[in-house]
C-alpha cells in the first residue's frame, strides 16, 4: 500500500467507518462468545479492537506492515486482542483455527487476492464463516487493470464465488452496492 494509501486508510473516520461495518456485518452471524476471529489485514487495528470489546471474541488482527501492526498494538489493551505481521497470501496458522476470518476493504490492495481468500478459507474451520467486504470490478476491467496495474488486486463477484466455491463454503448472505460488496460464506467442507 502506498503513503497516500496509508494516509487515507488511517484517517481515524475511514478506520471507524470499517470498523461500525465490520460490526454490522458480524450481527448477521449467530456466534458464540468463546468463538476466534481472525482479522486478515487489519491495518492499524480500529475494527480488531472494535469487534474484541463488543463481542468478547478472541481477535487476532494480521497485518504485512510492521509499522501498521506498530501503531495497532499501541491501541490494544484487551487481553482478548492480539496483532500480528504476517501475509495474508501465507498465513501462518494451521488449518480450521478460526471460526470467524473477516477482510474488510483489504483485498484490492493485494494482486493475488485469490490466494488469500483461500488462505482464510482454509484457517476457517468446517462450519464457521468468511465475512468479506470489499470493492469488485467487473471481470473484463480486472484482467486490464492487472496488467497496467500489477501492485494491486482486483476482485470480481464471480472470481469471489468461483474461489469461494472451490474452498468449500457456502455463501449465507450477500449485498451488493457501487462498487463494493458484503459476503459471508460458511464453511460447509
Amino acid at each position: 500500500m502506498t503513503a497516500i494509501e496509508k494516509q487515507f486508510v488511517n484517517r481515524p473516520s475511514h478506520a471507524r467507518s470499517v470498523a461500525e461495518h465490520a460490526l454490522q456485518l458480524l450481527e448477521r452471524v449467530d456466534y458464540q462468545g468463546s468463538w476466534r476471529y481472525l482479522d486478515v489485514g487489519c491495518g492499524i487495528g480500529t475494527a480488531a479492537r472494535e469487534v474484541a470489546a463488543a463481542t468478547g471474541l478472541s481477535v487476532v488482527g494480521i497485518d504485512v506492515d510492521p509499522r501498521q501492526i506498530e501503531i495497532a498494538r499501541s491501541g490494544a489493551a484487551n487481553p482478548k486482542l492480539n496483532y500480528q505481521v504476517m501475509d495474508a497470501q501465507k498465513l501462518e496458522f494451521s488449518d480450521g483455527q478460526f471460526d470467524i476470518v473477516a477482510s474488510q476493504m483489504a483485498t484490492h490492495h493485494i494482486p493475488d487476492w485469490e490466494r488469500v481468500v483461500s488462505e482464510m478459507a482454509r484457517v476457517l474451520r468446517v462450519g464457521g464463516f468468511l465475512i468479506y467486504r470489499d470493492f469488485v470490478f467487473p471481470s473484463w476491467l480486472g484482467k486490464i487493470g492487472r496488467r497496467l496495474f500489477r501492485f494491486m488486486g482486483f476482485p470480481s463477484v464471480s472470481g469471489l464465488h468461483a474461489v469461494a466455491a472451490g474452498a468449500g463454503l457456502t455463501r449465507v448472505y450477500q449485498s451488493h452496492e457501487s462498487r463494493k460488496v458484503d459476503t459471508i460464506w460458511v464453511k460447509s467442507s
